[in-house]
């Protein structure tokens, strides 16, 4: 399964909303990797087993799953998510871009690609409900990322 998704930060059209920084979004989709905890809803347990500035390695326990994934930082502009396969999770990323098509006009790029997982005898794909899963937790990630703003804490 590949797809992808924009959540819009910033619409200036509409001055009256709050307007996030780049530095805020980034900082937030930052912690996103650092306390999967906070954004991710599941995680029972992580540990950072490997640290590096730019670079770091990451084990999640979920119910049933241990998931073990290396995460990469582009200061300001993407991270990416490798999760190694085993035998009850397959490989799969994420790429996280924040893209700014004219100033202040933040957007963040979700891109999946993962193996499909469909069961013919499912009523409803397990694609899609993935599909929907990821979607609505990059918009809850954003909505989090505003909270954190909002209180001043980036």
């Amino acid at each position: 399964m590949t797809f992808e998704h924009i959540v819009q930060i910033n619409d200036l059209t509409r001055p009256e909303l709050p307007m996030l920084t780049r530095f805020q979004v980034w900082e937030g989709l930052a912690l996103r990797a650092r306390r999967p905890d906070k954004f991710l809803v599941g995680v029972d347990d992580y540990e950072i087993l490997e640290r590096e500035p730019a670079w770091m390695k990451r084990c999640l326990q979920l119910p049933g799953l241990e998931v073990v994934d290396e995460v990469t930082f582009w200061h300001e502009a993407r991270i990416e998510y490798r999760t190694r396969p085993t035998n009850t999770v397959p490989a799969a990323s994420l790429v996280m871009d924040i893209e700014e098509p004219e100033p202040g006009a933040l957007f963040v790029r979700f891109r999946y690609h993962t193996a499909s997982i469909e069961n013919p005898g499912d009523s409803m794909p397990y694609d899609q409900y993935l599909h929907e899963a990821y979607v609505a937790t990059d918009v809850e990630t954003i909505q989090i990322i505003r909270q954190l703003a909002e209180t001043g804490a980036f």
